[in-house]
Order: C-alpha cells, then sequence, then structure tokens
C-alpha cells in the first residue's frame, strides 16, 4: 500500500506527482491521487523494461513513458490504441486496433502495460474477461501483466463501485500471482477525493490501483467477448454500468439530441 503520507512524490505536504502529469500529459488532470498516482507507478514499471524484452502497452494514448524507456534500453515496443490523438497530441500506437480483435501472436510479449486503460475497455465492446485473455494470450509464460486503474471514479460498473474483490477473481483466472497495491489511499495529508457525494457512490473514498500479475497458467478456449455489439447502446449501457447512472445517461441523451430533434424550443434544454 502507498499512502500519500509515505509516497516519494509528496513534499512538504503537496503532490509533486500532480503538478508533474500536468506538465508532462499537456492537459487538465483530475485532482491526486487520480491524476497523479500514474506517475511514480509510470517510473516504477519502466525500471522492469530490460534490453532484448518485448513491451506492449495497452490503450498507449500520447504519453510516451513506456516507448522512450524501450528505445532507451533495446526492448522493442508496440502499443494499441483505437483512437489517432487525445486532446491535440498524436498518438503513440504501432497498431490502431481494438484490444478486443488483438492481432498479435501467442506468447509474444514479456510484460503488457496498461496505464489507467482497463476501466474503459468495456467502453470500447470488449468485456474485462475478454480483455485480459487477449493480455494473457499474447504474453510468454512467466511473463508480467501490469495495470493500474482507477476506483471510485469512472468506466465500467465494476470500476466505479470499487468491487476489487471482482476484479482480483477475474485475474486469479489467469494467473496464481496477482499483486494488489493500492495509491493514494489512505490520501492523508492531502484530503480525500469523493468523486460522487451526492450520487450512489456517496462517499466511497476515489483512488487507484496497481495490479500486477504473473503468467504462471495455461489458458483455457472457452472465454468470449461478453459485451453487446449491436447498435442499441443503451443495451450496452445496462451491461457496463450502475443503472441508476444509465438512467442518467438516458436522461441527458433525451434533453441534449432528442428533445432538441423533435420538440424543436418548446421546451428549454438548457
Amino acid at each position: 500500500m502507498q499512502p500519500c503520507a509515505e509516497c516519494r512524490k509528496m513534499i512538504q505536504g503537496s503532490c509533486s506527482a500532480s503538478s508533474e502529469a500536468r506538465a508532462t500529459l499537456g492537459r487538465p488532470v483530475p485532482p491526486p491521487p487520480l491524476g497523479a498516482c500514474m506517475i511514480p507507478i509510470a517510473e516504477d514499471y519502466v525500471k522492469m523494461i530490460n534490453n532484448g524484452m518485448r513491451v506492449l502497452e495497452i490503450g498507449c494514448g500520447s504519453w510516451s513513458v513506456i516507448k522512450d524507456r524501450c528505445y532507451e534500453v533495446g526492448a522493442t515496443y508496440e502499443g494499441i490504441d483505437t483512437r489517432t490523438e487525445y486532446f491535440g497530441n498524436k498518438t503513440i500506437a504501432t497498431r490502431l486496433e481494438n484490444l478486443a480483435e488483438l492481432s498479435f501472436p501467442d506468447n509474444y510479449f514479456d510484460l503488457v502495460i496498461g496505464m489507467q486503460t482497463m476501466e474503459h475497455w468495456p467502453e470500447q465492446k470488449c468485456s474485462l474477461q475478454w480483455g485480459l485473455y487477449q493480455c494473457f494470450r499474447v504474453c510468454k509464460f512467466y511473463g508480467r501483466i501490469l495495470m493500474n486503474v482507477p476506483i471510485n471514479f469512472h468506466g465500467s460498473r465494476i470500476f466505479m463501485s470499487g468491487n476489487l474483490k471482482k476484479i482480483k477473481k477475474i485475474f486469479l483466472t489467469f494467473s496464481s500471482q496477482v499483486k494488489f497495491e493500492p495509491w493514494g489511499f489512505p490520501s492523508y495529508p492531502l484530503p480525500p477525493l469523493i468523486c460522487y457525494p451526492g450520487w450512489v457512490l456517496r462517499k466511497k473514498i476515489s483512488f487507484i490501483v496497481d495490479i500486477q500479475a504473473i503468467k504462471d497458467k495455461e489458458l483455457s478456449g472457452h472465454y468470449h467477448n461478453s459485451i453487446y455489439q449491436g447498435r442499441w447502446s443503451y443495451i450496452r449501457y445496462a451491461q457496463i454500468y450502475p443503472l441508476s447512472y444509465c438512467f442518467d445517461i438516458i436522461l441527458r441523451d433525451f434533453r441534449r439530441r432528442i428533445v432538441p430533434k423533435y420538440f424543436g424550443r418548446i421546451f428549454n434544454t438548457d
């Protein structure tokens, strides 16, 4: 566990990683720990990258810390993403593809890394179990899967509700050596971050979890992608998000798109 008071990035009661994240990413970031912990976590990840390794980054975006380390030490880097740019910055992906259809061969990579991407897989039509299957499939035996995710913040239901027990259970399907390390919890001397004080999460504190697993199990062939692939997005919403959040999405969608389209200015949609 990495409580804020013991973090190397905490300097005189202030989180230096937060300002570093804003400068490095070139965009606004959530308050610490959500927008900050990825900096020291990434610093720990790059220490595992050595010459001759093959490294895959899932949802790589435009932040090149993993890619830069690979080039620096002579490792082979591959990154996938579904978008070409983020906040005006071009993605560093070597392949534009969805994790659900990962095209790399079995047992190919030494490290598979995901920096705050796993919580969004279902939103990209890739279930958590199917996405992890793909990650472990392309990872070498005794290779490592390194993921970090925000808890009680955003993404799919299992992450928004902070169901760590269920997340770990899915990981244990693929590995008997799984380590969960919370970052930014407890947050003292920083105030606790509660992202949804008036919603169903009420007083649940948001933080980051670093998940590290070793591929030490043979994969079976019975996994499949359980996320709805059809055109009706509301069905997928019901699969992905808490029901109360789904109702809020549908209401906002109704006010922003359907009301103006069919009723003009009869209703005030501000």
